[in-house]
């Protein structure tokens, strides 16, 4: 949108003489040209077009400034001069181009998941005709509609283009990568790619760090967690010792002592006073 468009018509006539050449747009007449006259080129006006006279003859034609208003077909007729004025036309589609102003943006739910984690992305593109394609990858491998990998896109007319990524831990992509992965903490590349046509491609891209489930444990769940309620060691370090026979374990036993050493006592005084009745 915005540069010149040279539309061109090539033809032989073998013996005969060139009549005219005549161009449409969608049925409209816009540009003539009769070498017989003279000024041999002529123009006529038809909304959104405008030739440019110096780069148009019997062959070709020049559009200045074209719009997307000027997607559509256009067709070239040539015809021979008397006495039989055979005519021919031909068409050919036009497909004007609108390309986005902004660069794709990409959005990220989560920048930090485990294996069993599922994430979301989102990639935008600003307004663009025809509307642009968003194609999904994750560490280059393309991402296809299932089950446990969804997709959205929306596009609206003059608004951006929009595509979103909902991955499962399910899914086969992240299976396939998570079983080759080093163990404790890698990444994924999440990218987006745009396209328009065969004229404009573009990607966004971001990384979302993957830790592994056992790295994710908050110490304080298995009793490590160094708070001040715990009794310090000589060199003043908490006595982290849930799990071995000290701190509250050790409680746990003593007091335990105290209540079978008290039973024992009570069940001795009865016996002896059984024996003295």
């Amino acid at each position: 949108m915005g540069n010149a468009a040279t539309l061109s018509c090539q033809f032989e006539l073998e013996k005969a003489s060139l009549y005219s050449v005549r161009w449409y747009f969608e049925s409209e007449e816009f540009y003539r040209y009769v070498p017989k006259e003279s000024p041999p080129a002529r123009t006529f006006p038809v909304s959104g077009i405008t030739v440019d006279s110096s780069q148009s003859d019997a062959t070709s034609v020049t559009l200045r400034g074209v719009t997307r208003d000027l997607t559509g077909q256009f067709q070239c007729e040539v015809s021979e001069d008397a006495p039989l004025f055979h005519t021919d036309i031909r068409q050919a589609r036009m497909q004007v181009v609108e390309l986005p102003k902004q660069d794709p943006q990409m959005q990220l739910e989560k920048t930090h998941i485990t294996t069993l984690d599922n994430f979301r992305a989102v990639c935008t593109v600003g307004t663009s005709f025809p509307p642009a394609n968003i194609t999904w990858f994750i560490n280059s491998k393309k991402i296809h509609r299932s089950p446990y990998q969804r997709i959205t896109y929306r596009s609206f007319e003059g608004t951006p283009t929009f595509s979103s990524l909902d991955m499962y831990p399910h899914s086969q992509v992240l299976q396939d990568i998570y079983q080759t992965m080093p163990p404790f903490q890698t990444s994924l590349t999440v990218m987006c790619e745009i396209s328009i046509l065969h004229i404009y491609t573009k990607s966004a891209q971001q990384l979302i760090i993957v830790s592994d489930l056992v790295t994710t444990i908050s110490p304080n769940l298995l009793g490590l967690d160094g708070s001040n309620n715990r009794r310090k060691g000589p060199n003043g370090d908490p006595d982290n010792s849930a799990l071995t026979d000290n701190g509250s374990a050790r409680a746990s036993t003593i007091w335990w002592t105290i209540v079978v050493a008290t039973v024992v006592l009570s069940l001795g005084v009865l016996d002896t006073r059984m024996h003295h009745w």
